[in-house]
């Protein structure tokens, strides 16, 4: 409900085959939503495009990441951090209009949301950070969010918007990813932003196209964890998004396939970042030991560490107690796993 009328009715002209007759009652109010916010987005971009034109964006950070390998709580670390600037949850949840209607952003969901997240009880809170996906995903429709919402065709969408395979969604992309880091540069007054996307890992190329000077920071984990937790994951938030229903099996096809073909683009690309703009994170040495890791991390990529240090420590304990979601490993999916994944498990180090 946060897109622009044009990339709304785009999404669904795109994947007009797609929409099953049953979700019809809800693409109308979908659509009835977005008629009511459009006078909004064009008041706002009436106000703000040409100085958001303008802006510089200031040598980015991306967190790299697959799903469920610890993004999220890194992005939370670093959110802590004055001298970084983030997209938040509320301006997320609407990225044409945050600039010019922040009161209105945050009375429509400060009192709706839940306290934590569904997938595995991290906080939650309208001004704690997110990710961009989502927000760019109501930009243009070159993004992984019309898979979600059509998960049938989830495998041509990660093609076409992740792996860019489409030269066509590649360069809309990249136009939408510019435009949404420049207003959100103005909104936190330039300041060097700090944002993570599990999809970009796979984009590392094509993001360097738009920020040559863009510093990473690659966070992984134990793959067979990854797998479980994702599955989860899916199992938890597609039904909340999707406009049709696929089977258990084509989801954990797709998570398998995903996987081994994101991580072969990432080690692909990873040769054209500069050394000293690149910082990888195993999951495991991070916790427990954040400050030490993140001081390192810092040095690496050229960023003061000394102010930032009581703010990241002050996150940190407040996770105390916190429990990650425990899984049974089945041992044939292990299997499975294990000989699909095999060069990953090798080039991650968890052979």
């Amino acid at each position: 409900m946060g897109a622009n009328l044009r990339t709304w009715l785009g999404i669904l002209w795109r994947f007009r085959s797609q929409i099953s007759w049953r979700f019809v009652p809800k693409i109308f109010v979908l659509t009835l939503m977005i008629l009511l916010f459009t006078p909004l987005i064009w008041w706002e971009r009436l106000r703000f495009d040409r100085k958001i034109k303008q802006v510089k964006v200031k040598e980015p950070i991306f967190i790299l990441g697959h799903q469920r390998s610890g993004t999220t709580y890194l992005h939370y670390l670093l959110g802590r951090d004055p001298q970084f600037g983030f997209l938040s949850v509320k301006e997320g949840f609407m990225p044409w209009i945050y600039l010019s209607f922040n009161a209105l952003l945050e009375r429509m969901i400060r009192n709706k949301m839940p306290e934590k997240r569904p997938m595995d009880d991290l906080r939650l809170g309208a001004e704690m950070p997110t990710e961009p996906e989502y927000s760019i995903g109501n930009m243009t429709w070159a993004t992984m969010l019309p898979g979600y919402i059509f998960p049938k065709c989830l495998p041509k969408v990660f093609k076409q918007s992740e792996l860019f395979e489409d030269e066509e969604a590649k360069r809309e992309w990249q136009k939408a990813l510019l435009y949404f880091m420049q207003k959100l540069s103005l909104k936190n007054g330039g300041r060097q932003l700090i944002t993570k996307a599990p999809e970009n890992l796979s984009r590392v190329d094509a993001i360097l196209e738009v920020f040559p000077d863009a510093k990473f920071i690659h966070i992984y984990r134990d793959p067979y964890c990854v797998y479980f937790s994702t599955e989860r994951l899916y199992g938890i938030t597609l039904p909340l998004v999707a406009m049709q229903h696929v089977s258990k099996e084509f989801v954990q096809k797709f998570i398998v396939d995903a996987y081994r073909q994101r991580f072969k683009r990432y080690f692909q690309s990873r040769t054209n970042i500069p050394q000293d703009n690149l910082v990888e994170i195993r999951y495991e040495d991070l916790i427990g030991n954040e400050l030490e890791v993140l001081e390192g991390a810092y040095k690496k990529l050229g960023i003061p560490f000394e102010d930032a240090r009581e703010h990241i420590r002050s996150e940190v304990k407040s996770y105390e107690g916190y429990q990650t979601n425990k899984y049974s490993y089945d041992p044939d999916r292990m299997r499975e796993i294990r000989e699909s994944w095999a060069p990953i498990f090798e080039q991650l180090g968890y052979a």
